[in-house]
């Protein structure tokens, strides 16, 4: 059997196509399907089993519930295999993950923007001291990262007139990434890019890289550091004629569209022998 080219970060998402949340700067929102009520573990068991990637990056939307199950599952197979494990979620949700829960996970990915929510902190509002003293419920062990979403103009306009630096600097946060949107509306074009790192190119000089990183189509295709880092998905799609249920595969998390729609591990390994990041971004780049 062919062994399928390492993939790198690979990330799983819980819900099969369009997120039922459908926040309006998400991409999630932008899958084609329909949400799947159901989550094919044996088979997205054996995948991770059989797939060469170096991290498992799952994606958690509330509620939580349904989702701890296939959460500790797919944990194990990929501590099994010395894999780092991390977990993208909100807060709420982080902190209503039981102690259990957070057994061979090494990394959260912490959404954040003015919508989310945080722990005591109003919705609508970033307050790094809030974060901060959420993050201190958390295990001590886990790397925390902060995923920050320009989810609009006004919270992109606090964030480079010194929230991200606020960020950046509390010390229950080990690293800060930069996110733009995605698809990206008009605003958040290359020129606003280019303007608003050049507001905060001393909080760049002193920490990109170290402590602060840059959204891959930023960094890749805007400022062109670097290639394409790639992040392929796995979420579930129809049981349709399918006992064990079916897997679609995105070359790119950002994407609408997947690439392939399989029934089993190996027909994916077959697919995946010759695997490169995409050649262009998902979505388009003003």
């Amino acid at each position: 059997m062919a062994t399928a080219t390492d993939l790198g970060v690979l990330s799983v998402h819980f819900d099969g196509g369009r997120c039922h949340v459908r926040c309006p700067f998400c991409y999630l929102g932008e899958r084609e399907g329909t949400a799947q009520s159901g989550v094919p573990v044996a088979l997205l068991s054996e995948t991770l089993a059989l797939l060469p990637y170096q991290e498992l990056a799952i994606a958690l939307s509330e509620p939580i519930g349904p989702a701890l199950d296939p959460l500790g599952r797919l944990t194990a197979v990929a501590q099994q295999r010395g894999k780092l494990v991390t977990v993208t979620t909100t807060v709420a949700a982080a902190l209503a993950l039981p102690a259990e829960a957070w057994q061979g996970i090494g990394r959260l990915n912490l959404s954040v923007d003015p919508q989310k929510g945080q722990w005591q902190a109003p919705v609508g509002q970033v307050v790094p001291s809030d974060l901060a003293g959420a993050l201190r419920q958390l295990p001590s062990a886990l790397e925390k990262v902060l995923i920050v979403t320009l989810s609009s103009e006004d919270f992109a306009e606090q964030l480079f007139s010194g929230l991200l630096a606020q960020l950046v600097a509390l010390p229950e946060v080990h690293r800060v990434a930069l996110s733009g949107l995605k698809p990206p509306p008009p605003w958040c074009d290359s020129k606003f890019w280019l303007r608003s790192l050049s507001r905060i190119g001393g909080l760049l000089r002193e920490q990109l890289d170290k402590r602060l990183f840059l959204d891959c189509y930023v960094a890749a295709r805007i400022l062109h550091l670097g290639g394409c880092p790639a992040r392929p998905d796995l979420s579930p799609t129809s049981k349709e004629e399918s006992v064990n249920g079916r897997l679609a595969f995105r070359s790119c998390v950002y994407q609408p569209r997947a690439d392939w729609v399989v029934e089993s591990a190996s027909a994916l390994a077959e697919q995946l022998t010759d695997f490169v990041p995409p050649a262009r971004c998902p979505f388009p780049i003003h």
